[in-house]
Parts: structure tokens; C-alpha cells; sequence
């Protein structure tokens, strides 16, 4: 299938030399050659991004012997000298040239997410927080092995409301403990 944005995208990258996603589909919505893809902001998000990724890779195949080097982070036109260049194809290209995974569920994109996050999360520990420390805390506020930012935030809210010193029951020695731990725990949530 033909992705409607390859010409689009085509004409931004030899605008200019490197784009990132986000920035190449902030200028395709300001060129309205995006709009809204879904009702739920996640999957309009995962959508808008699957369709530029699945673009940037089928020009990717065009374009020989020039080079598009894709990544999430770089998107670059490279002249190559050698005409016999080949390029290497990817699980990432792979995945977004199958457009069966265009229609992903609200659940799938956010283990996909997880996922993507948890690779830039320390393995049990930050500076300042021992190993001990860490367990100890994550016992204390409930939180799963894996938790995301949003597991944390929410478990942040509940726990401020319940020992606010200005709520009845509170207490601001408590109070001050948790901040600092989610001050700390933020730091390990992605």
C-alpha cells in the first residue's frame, strides 16, 4: 500500500538536512497533510507517527543510491558514493512497513510504550538510592517491579491527598517523606 504522506515528507527532507518524527509531523500538520487519525490522543499519536515511520521506510527503499538514514531521533539524505550500497533492513522498518499494525489497540500501544520507556530505566537503582531503598519504597507505595510515570503520578496523588498535613489524618512528617521519594522514584520512572 502507498502511504499518502511519501511525497509530503519527500519534499520536507530536501528542505532541510536532518528532521526528527516530531518535528516532521508538527510541519506536515502545519501543511495539513495530517489530521486527526483517532479519537483517543494515544492512538492518534501512535497513528500519526506509524504513518510517517512507514513513509520515511518506503522512501528509504526508493531512494538508491541516495540513502535516507531513518531513526526516531534522525531522519538524514545522504549521498552515497558507492552505487552497490544496500541497505539494511530492520525490526523497526519491518514493523512499520506491515500495515496491519496501523490499527493497534489502546492496550498494545501502551505496552509498546512501556516498553520503549523501560529501556532508558535503571536496572534497580538511581545515584542516592540503594538497592534496599528502592524495593523498600516501591513495597511502600504499592508500585509493580516495571511502574511507568503514570503508575507513579497516580500513586503520588493518592498518597499526597491521604497525608496532607492540611487533610484530616494528615501529617506533614509523612507528608514530607513521600515527596521526597517520588522526588526520587521520578527519577527512575519513565
Amino acid at each position: 500500500m502507498l502511504n499518502p504522506l511519501i511525497d509530503e515528507i519527500f519534499d520536507l527532507i530536501l528542505t532541510k538536512e536532518i528532521w526528527r518524527v516530531h518535528t516532521l509531523s508538527s510541519e506536515l500538520q502545519n501543511r495539513d497533510a495530517i489530521k486527526k487519525l483517532d479519537e483517543n490522543p494515544e492512538r492518534d499519536l501512535f497513528k500519526r507517527n506509524f504513518l510517517i515511520m512507514n513513509a520515511l521506510y518506503q522512501l528509504q527503499i526508493q531512494l538508491h543510491p541516495q540513502q535516507l538514514l531513518v531513526s526516531g531521533l534522525h531522519i538524514e539524505l545522504l549521498e552515497v558514493s558507492d552505487e552497490h550500497t544496500i541497505i539494511k533492513k530492520n525490526n523497526l522498518s519491518d514493523y512499520y512497513l506491515n500495515w496491519e499494525n496501523y490499527d493497534t489497540t489502546e492496550s498494545e500501544i501502551d505496552e509498546l510504550l512501556t516498553t520503549f520507556w523501560q529501556q532508558f530505566k535503571p536496572v534497580n537503582t538511581t545515584p542516592g538510592i540503594s538497592a534496599e531503598d528502592y524495593k523498600e519504597m516501591t513495597e511502600e507505595w504499592a508500585l509493580p517491579n516495571d511502574f511507568t510515570i503514570k503508575h507513579l503520578q497516580k500513586r503520588w496523588r493518592q498518597l499526597a491527598i491521604k497525608n496532607h498535613p492540611d487533610k484530616p489524618g494528615g501529617n506533614e512528617v509523612s507528608f514530607k517523606k513521600i515527596k521526597l521519594q517520588y522526588e526520587q522514584l521520578k527519577n527512575i520512572a519513565r
